[in-house]
């Protein structure tokens, strides 16, 4: 997909999102956490969330059958920036081990009925796949029921090739579900937080092949 009908379909949903919401309300509770392929985010897509501010969060992803190793560590220097690297080591010795680098710039936090919007891009050196990003997030927690986080973006690589999304259901201020559309498969999983800023995943993902199983484990402070 190109980078401009990228930027097309992200003003899209930015303009549709205010509409569609009718009451305003909490982001899912769990701490945010690195997502698979690093940006903190869901399962494997990126979301608006940050680590907080003057802080990190480090986290690592184990795959069944096709990934050894994820680990990766995303940091917010100054406000609304994050940086981050991954490195992964797949299982399949035919493939190479690599080491990415990743930035994400939140250009407007969600207040009231309008959304947060973040852009981004993984990869940045175009090691395996540069893949610029555009993502919103919006809360709701209509008549006060089960907190929802919505994340709709499109991407412009192999990794995320054109529209994506999430929701997340906060069944628990430590639970949340999460189920998510890559751009091509869908992927669900539990983000649990046993204790303070730790979180823990329990994930199932679709490689294009099959569907595998796999968990995570992610730290958030500040310095």
């Amino acid at each position: 997909m190109s980078r401009a009908l990228v930027l097309a379909v992200v003003l899209t949903l930015v303009l549709a999102v205010p509409v569609l919401a009718q009451d305003e309300g909490p982001a899912a509770t769990v701490t945010a956490a690195p997502s698979l392929i690093g940006p903190t985010g869901a399962i494997v897509t990126p979301t608006t969330e940050l680590p907080p501010l003057k802080g990190f969060n480090v986290g690592y992803h184990w795959l069944n059958n096709t990934l050894d190793t994820s680990a990766k560590l995303n940091a917010t220097p100054i406000d609304k920036l994050e940086l981050g690297v991954t490195w992964y080591d797949p299982a399949d010795p035919t493939l190479d081990q690599e080491t990415l680098f990743s930035a994400k710039y939140l250009l407007v936090k969600e207040e009231g009925n309008n959304p947060a919007v973040a852009v981004g891009v993984w990869d940045i050196a175009d090691d395996v796949d540069q893949t610029f990003y555009g993502v919103i997030s919006k809360g709701f927690n209509l008549k006060g029921e089960v907190p929802i986080t919505v994340n709709l973006g499109g991407g412009s690589g192999d990794m995320l090739d054109g529209f994506f999304g999430s929701v997340k259901l906060a069944l628990h201020e430590d639970v949340d579900v999460i189920g998510e559309y890559d751009s091509s498969e869908l992927n669900f999983g539990l983000r649990l937080r046993p204790y303070q800023n730790l979180t823990v995943d329990l994930i199932t993902v679709d490689n294009r092949v099959d569907r595998e199983f796999g968990a995570g484990l992610a730290y958030t402070a500040t310095w």
